[in-house]
């Protein structure tokens, strides 16, 4: 079963893995033995989704497609997307 965790309430997560469908973005986070799928505060499930390689680590960034909300997430080994 999926869980539908709103962008407000998933600072912190951390992603090990991530898919995009027509239904939205799925996450694999740390801690949860099922995906979240994400929610923008706008209601849309559409996101922009970049993979980020820093020296503090690989960072997820997704973007809202309707209303340009952002989150910035730690991701977990590798970065490799699970698609």
């Amino acid at each position: 079963m999926v869980r539908d965790v709103p962008i407000g309430e998933s600072l912190g997560l951390v992603v090990k893995g991530w898919r995009s469908t027509d239904e939205g973005l799925f996450l694999r986070v740390q801690g949860h033995q099922e995906e979240v799928r994400l929610v923008s505060r706008c209601g849309r499930c559409h996101w922009i989704v970049r993979e980020q390689y820093r020296a503090e680590g690989p960072k997820l960034v997704v973007t809202c497609h309707g209303c340009n909300e952002q989150m910035t997430y730690a991701l977990e080994g590798s970065g490799a997307a699970a698609r």
